[in-house]
């Protein structure tokens, strides 16, 4: 019962975070005359007929007539609804992001058949490509519970008889190494911005998370610490729910203490891998004519996925959105000239939303390549495996919280 309230309540969050994100962009094609005397700006509405940012532009009024030729300077501009902003895609930009997708999996699953591979489960390198990819399927596709994660660590146990530790330790840390290798990209492109203050904040955010994966590794890898703390009893006094999460990473690094350097080595790889991960936003942004500098996605992109990343809502729907749009409207409204600050706020926003839906369907388009590998795979994971696997997660998280009860039951009141 608690599990179902739990997800409704997401649910809801999700839905009440899209109905204000998609409350607060632009939906309508307008064009805008400035007054720089008066400082005032005067909209009119109607339908951009082609491109929107060439030199000129043709427009047709809402209230119909002849279309206008519009020619853009200081003083008129140009601003596209999301319909707009899609329909003129250039494909050219599109494909090249598309392309860095693809090289971002194929790294992907070379580091999880490497995590595999030191911890003697013989899973070929083929082996290990498929089963990202369906891992991939499963997180964009498939509702419900059974993330990609849970699916890949299915298909190894069964090609591994049963090793289902060593197999849910893989996917574990392997989403760990990618969340560091992304939040240490991030933490290097932020020190070019430390002399503008609007970014303060996020290089700030930005080195927190780092220092804690940095504090995290040095716990997890040096006995001498993890002694001198006492991190079990420490973990012991934890809240259960935190205690347990915190004890699956520990329990994860150390399946992996015997290969530092082979962490730390695919830790470095792997932020250059997240070079091509945030490229290919940033070429799906240049195709959509987002506007903002190619380095500005080097910030604000980590800081979106590792926030979408915390298990809020599924696959981050509604955070993403909502984080597309703060942060491009915030850092993107001074790449809009001529513009007011809040109407370049709801601009670049809008921009920022039609690059996250737009990313969104990108990946579902190549999630199906998981789709193809896993319904021709003649021993694919079957719903009774998945729904074995997932109801021993149940019971692990029923015993925390019949501890959680048994704890505030027995609490001096």
């Amino acid at each position: 019962m608690r599990r179902h309230l739990l997800t409704a309540g997401k649910l809801l969050f999700v839905a009440g975070l899209m109905y204000w994100v998609l409350s607060n962009i632009q939906w309508r094609d307008s064009w805008v005359k400035i007054d720089p005397v008066a400082k005032q700006e005067t909209r009119h509405f109607g339908y951009i007929q082609g491109a929107w940012d060439g030199v000129e532009v043709r427009f047709r009024s809402e209230d119909g007539g002849p279309p206008q030729v519009l020619r853009p300077d200081a003083n008129l501009r140009v601003d596209p609804g999301l319909p707009t902003l899609w329909l003129n895609l250039r494909a050219g930009w599109f494909a090249l992001g598309a392309l860095c997708y693809l090289l971002t999996v194929s790294f992907a699953s070379s580091r999880w058949w490497w995590l595999l591979e030191v911890n003697r489960l013989p899973i070929g390198y083929w082996a290990a490509y498929r089963y990202t990819w369906v891992g991939v399927f499963f997180n964009n596709v498939v509702p419900g519970q059974t993330g990609g994660a849970l699916v890949k660590a299915i298909y190894v146990m069964k090609r591994c008889h049963g090793e289902r530790v060593p197999a849910m330790m893989s996917v574990v840390i392997d989403r760990i190494l990618g969340l560091a290798s992304l939040s240490l990209l991030a933490a290097i492109a932020v020190l070019f911005y430390l002399d503008n203050s609007e970014f303060a904040t996020l290089a700030a955010v930005l080195w927190a998370v780092l220092a804690g994966v940095v504090l995290l590794g040095v716990v997890a890898f040096s006995r001498r610490i993890r002694s001198l703390i006492r991190l079990r009893d420490l973990l012991e006094k934890l809240p259960p729910k935190l205690s347990h999460v915190l004890k699956r990473i520990d329990h994860a690094v150390y399946f992996y203490r015997g290969h530092k350097t082979g962490i730390f080595v695919w830790l470095l790889l792997g932020t250059i891998n997240h070079v091509l991960s945030v490229a290919s936003y940033a070429f799906v942004g240049e195709a959509l004519g987002v506007g903002i500098p190619m380095q500005d996605y080097f910030v604000l992109i980590p800081i979106i996925v590792i926030v979408s990343a915390v298990p809020i809502a599924p696959n981050g729907w509604g955070v993403g959105e909502f984080m597309f749009r703060r942060l491009f409207g915030d850092f993107g409204a001074p790449h809009l000239v001529g513009a007011d600050a809040l109407t370049a706020t709801k601009v670049m926003g809008t921009r920022g939303v039609a690059l996250s839906l737009l990313y969104r369907i990108h990946l579902t388009l190549w999630s199906l390549v998981g789709g193809v590998l896993f319904f021709f795979d003649k021993d694919k994971v079957t719903r009774a495996e998945m729904e074995r696997q997932a109801a021993a997660e149940e019971v692990e998280e029923a015993q925390i919280d019949a501890e959680m009860e048994e704890a505030s039951g027995a609490a001096p009141r």
